[in-house]
């Protein structure tokens, strides 16, 4: 093992683990939310309804992209079909080509994929005190394309995963410097909760993708056996598997702010009204009460930062819908 290849091995790993989060978020989701078993309610297309709707908008654009003939498209239609519930379907003329078949079944990945990582780093840009983190991308992303020529750094096989590791913690530190009291942030978390919904495959996408994805696991295992044999082939790719390695680390942190929504929206749930309420109202207070308190003290923030305060904001929410959802009177009726 080496640098490189422990590079190509987290672009595979981490491209996996966003697309398995996004499977799992969508399992929790029916078997945690019961407005997702309630599809066509208005909670069901405000929670549920745009990632549908992007979910299927990705097959159309992957039928566009390899020129395949669209028959019917309807991103969202909620309709019974054999005890069936259909949500929203692409209807194409099925390509011969298994290539063609993959692009289009695995179409929702890539683009949920970008546009987590377009969200991801312009969220960044909109915290006050920072001025963004696409410049550490860029540096990070150039940085892992030339460890092939040092060859101390070449030998060490863990600097990636601490690099992109620090950029990882880099990119949830920035965003959480929004604090629970900008609307942006919870947009944000909305927005990232929902692409995390497109990006769930369904059945038959993985079974109609699945020779297509068996080819891009095999090309990448054997491209990882062979950066770890010669390294320096990793040139001929120039700077791929570096930048899928970014991508897939700032993806993954997104995912994070994802699945915290998504805990957040189903403790809610699972009260009864007003008591669902309590635990964001505190969370609000909380941050409000703190940002007041570095307005008015400008050297509070040096010991507790807007990041800080966004964590303890949530960590309010948190312990309060614990310790309410540990009261059975208060828990809402299933």
């Amino acid at each position: 093992m080496n640098a490189y290849s422990t590079i190509v091995l987290l672009s595979l790993v981490l491209f996996f683990a966003v697309w398995g989060l996004g499977w799992l978020l969508e399992r929790l989701s029916q078997a945690q939310l019961n407005v997702t078993r309630n599809p066509g309610s208005r909670a069901w297309y405000v929670l549920v309804g745009p990632g549908v709707a992007l979910h299927e908008s990705s097959h159309a654009l992957g039928c566009v992209f390899t020129r395949t003939p669209i028959v019917e498209f309807k991103p969202i239609s909620v309709e019974v079909q054999d005890n069936y519930v259909i949500l929203g379907h692409v209807k194409y003329r099925n390509p011969e080509s298994r290539l063609k078949r993959a692009v289009i079944n695995l179409a929702p990945v890539p683009v949920s994929l970008v546009l987590l990582i377009v969200f991801a780093l312009g969220a960044t840009y909109l915290v006050p005190t920072s001025p963004g983190i696409g410049g550490q991308a860029l540096a990070l992303l150039q940085d892992l394309i030339n460890v092939k020529a040092n060859p101390t750094l070449l030998a060490d096989t863990l600097y990636p995963a601490f690099r992109i590791g620090g950029f990882v913690y880099l990119f949830l530190y920035t965003f959480a410097g929004l604090t629970v009291i900008n609307p942006i942030f919870w947009i944000v978390a909305f927005l990232a909760m929902t692409i995390m919904f497109s990006n769930a495959p369904s059945n038959v996408d993985i079974s109609n993708a699945m020779t297509g994805l068996k080819v891009i696991i095999g090309f990448d295992l054997f491209w990882f056996v062979v950066s770890i044999l010669i390294p320096q082939t990793g040139w001929i790719l120039y700077g791929l598997f570096e930048l899928l390695a970014v991508m897939f680390a700032l993806a993954l942190a997104f995912a994070g702010v994802a699945y915290g929504f998504f805990f957040m929206i189903t403790s809610m749930a699972k009260l009864r009204t007003p008591f669902n309420l309590i635990p964001l109202v505190c969370c609000l207070m909380t941050g409000g009460l703190l940002w007041y308190q570095g307005f008015n003290d400008p050297s509070f923030l040096t010991l507790v930062s807007p990041a800080m305060q966004t964590l303890m904001s949530l960590i309010v929410f948190a312990v309060l819908a614990v310790l309410l959802l540990a009261i059975p009177s208060l828990r809402a009726r299933r």
